[in-house]
């Protein structure tokens, strides 16, 4: 069985929404994992000091997460790198907080027969798994993306440089919301971008500074690669802008030899006990609801053919 911490980064203006409701499903679904969560902050003091003593309170009553404060806003690359560095276990799945989920994903993740050290789930960076040793081979995630947006373009062309394949995995069970960044906290340092309307501009640039890309222009031959990027099923060409200075290493990698692993106490829990033959029976229904849904579908295309079909079979 596949094990992990899970990790998610969020702000303020995802919190009644979006934020509570995540929480909650998780709670039911991983009493037995540790969750650790990243509250990131936002310009405005006076929110943002409400908003912690409201997020807080909330989450003491769950025993299995744990969180780190941002007054000031900090990037959603941080946030990531953070989370690693929390995790007691080597591989971490991590979260947005505008995801929905549903009880089958625990099983259908934990069952995996294929569970590589990196892979983004159903073509999105909005829940992707990482290990602690792709940390130490590829690097941190970039700190200098100060707003939020373009940081998965960039760790995708580094994995790529490094002969790491992006893997995607469908799982079913979890789906992206892609809530609108209301009351973001970068507000007061980017304008949103101009291409897709909900990330940073500053991200964006940042992106542009850093690597030459076919997106954006001709790319020069000298140290230049193909990408194939799952999530937008396109391939590119790419290579790193040599001009600009060194990425820095933002934590000492040192930090990462840390594998505890899961509580022991909770292995055998009556939640974790639960959780897992709710998901187990989820994932029953949906398999047998999605073959249902074959069974009707070909009956619906193939009319009189279909039952003829299952005539002579009955026979």
């Amino acid at each position: 069985m596949n094990k992990f911490s899970i990790g998610i980064v969020t702000f303020l203006g995802r919190f009644e929404v979006y934020f509570k409701h995540l929480i909650r499903k998780l709670y039911l679904l991983f009493p037995d994992y540790d969750i650790d969560v990243f509250l990131n902050g936002h310009y405005d003091i006076v929110k943002q000091v409400q908003y912690l003593r409201d997020v807080t309170d909330f989450l003491r009553k769950y025993p299995n997460i744990r969180y780190v404060t941002n007054v000031d806003h900090r990037s959603i690359a941080r946030g990531w790198n953070w989370l690693i560095l929390m995790s007691r276990f080597d591989r971490v799945l991590i979260l947005n907080d505008d995801i929905t989920i549903k009880l089958a994903f625990r099983h259908n993740l934990e069952n995996l027969t294929h569970f590589p050290d990196f892979f983004i789930i159903n073509r999105s960076w909005s829940h992707f798994v990482i290990s602690k040793g792709i940390i130490k081979t590829v690097g941190w995630f970039d700190e200098r993306f100060v707003g939020m947006g373009c940081e998965d373009h960039d760790y995708s062309f580094r994995l790529a440089m490094k002969g790491i394949p992006i893997e995607t995995i469908d799982i079913h069970g979890i789906s992206n919301q892609s809530a609108p960044q209301e009351d973001s906290g970068w507000a007061d340092i980017s304008d949103i971008d101009k291409i897709f309307g909900r990330h940073s501009q500053v991200n964006r640039d940042f992106l542009k500074q850093k690597w030459f890309w076919s997106d954006y222009g001709p790319v020069p031959e000298e140290g230049s690669f193909k990408i194939w990027y799952p999530a937008y099923d396109m391939e590119w060409i790419v290579a790193p802008n040599k001009g600009l200075e060194e990425m820095p290493e933002f934590y000492p990698l040192s930090s990462l030899d840390n594998s505890g692993g899961q509580k022991e106490s909770n292995k055998y829990s009556l939640l974790r006990f639960l959780s897992i033959t709710c998901s187990y029976i989820n994932s029953i229904y949906w398999r047998a609801r999605l073959r249902l849904g074959i069974g009707a579908w070909l009956r619906q295309i193939l009319g009189p053919r279909w039952e003829r079909w299952r005539t002579k079979i009955s026979r």
